[in-house]
């Protein structure tokens, strides 16, 4: 097996993130472009662009020289606050 150094995988991981997020982003574009569906799920439809929120803000978070600070700095709240409860669990 080659070995693949700490920054390629965490490189590799953003770049997938990334895909599943576009994946997402296709899929909202394709439902939405149905009345119909648009109507009827609206509320799934938002839950497929929060979930491509957050693969971007991950991705974002992976390409960070600093992973500890960028997590901390995250667009996505529930990113800090979930820090902020791990952070209140170990102290």
């Amino acid at each position: 097996m080659t070995s693949i150094s700490h920054e390629d995988l965490l490189a590799m991981l953003a770049d997938e993130l990334d895909a599943a997020r576009a994946q997402l982003e296709a899929l909202g574009v394709t439902l939405i472009g149905d009345a119909n569906v648009a109507t009827r799920h609206m509320t799934e439809l938002q839950s497929l662009d929060h979930v491509g929120q957050r693969c971007a803000s991950i991705a974002s978070i992976l390409r960070a020289d600093d992973l500890h600070a960028a997590s901390h700095a995250a667009k996505l709240e529930s990113i800090p606050a979930r820090l902020a409860t791990l952070n209140q669990k170990t102290h």
